[in-house]
């Protein structure tokens, strides 16, 4: 099972080593060259670091260098190497590979199920500007107008630092709608469905 919280995930995050512009826009990399496998999706990232593509998607650079970046901010952060190369190139892949993977499976998941309970609504996968810099997995329809959007995220970001979940709710804020998060346990299973729907229900007026 891949492993992304911890003092790494405090890490990665106040020094924005995962930040889309700063490494890869991996969720948009997988909707338009839609891998198969962890390895594929590992060696896309190393060749849209080294090659221009069509998709647009720009890496800068491989899951080992941003491993590298994780592990030489540790100085900066910490003032010692708390964890080795390895530990931090793991981390990374882990995050940009593996849970990547699951979290493009799980949204498809949700959409799929919020589908079959609001008939007079549609969910639809975010996509550049608001899946990249607002951090939106799902956006929320009603006759083709943008009225809120669904983040869908493991249950542990809900114990990340402070800090952490404040920039992402901040990014989402940017946006000026309701954003919603849809929380899933180790099983895949959503932990808050009930409550997302009857907050759907409750602003949406459907």
């Amino acid at each position: 099972m891949a492993y992304t919280g911890g003092p790494l995930n405090e890490l990665n995050g106040k020094m924005g080593i995962s930040a889309p512009h700063r490494s890869v826009p991996v969720m948009k990399l997988i909707r338009e060259h839609k891998p198969k496998s962890k390895e594929e999706l590992a060696g896309l990232i190393t060749w849209h670091s080294e090659n221009t593509c069509k998709c647009g998607v720009k890496s800068q650079g491989t899951v080992e260098s941003f491993g590298r970046n994780l592990y030489d901010s540790q100085i900066q952060y910490w003032g010692t190497h708390r964890y080795s190369l390895q530990e931090c190139i793991q981390w990374e892949y882990d995050l940009f590979v593996v849970q990547s993977l699951k979290g493009g499976i799980i949204e498809k998941k949700a959409i799929l199920e919020l589908s079959k309970i609001f008939s007079k609504i549609r969910f639809e996968e975010a996509v550049g500007y608001l899946d990249e810099e607002l951090r939106i997995d799902i956006v929320i329809k009603i006759d083709e107008k943008e009225i809120g959007g669904i983040q869908v995220k493991p249950f542990t970001f809900k114990l990340m630092r402070k800090e952490v979940i404040t920039f992402n709710k901040a990014a989402n804020q940017r946006w000026g709608k309701h954003v919603l998060y849809l929380y899933y346990d180790d099983r895949e299973t959503f932990t808050n469905l009930n409550e997302l729907i009857a907050e759907i229900k409750r602003w949406s007026s459907v």
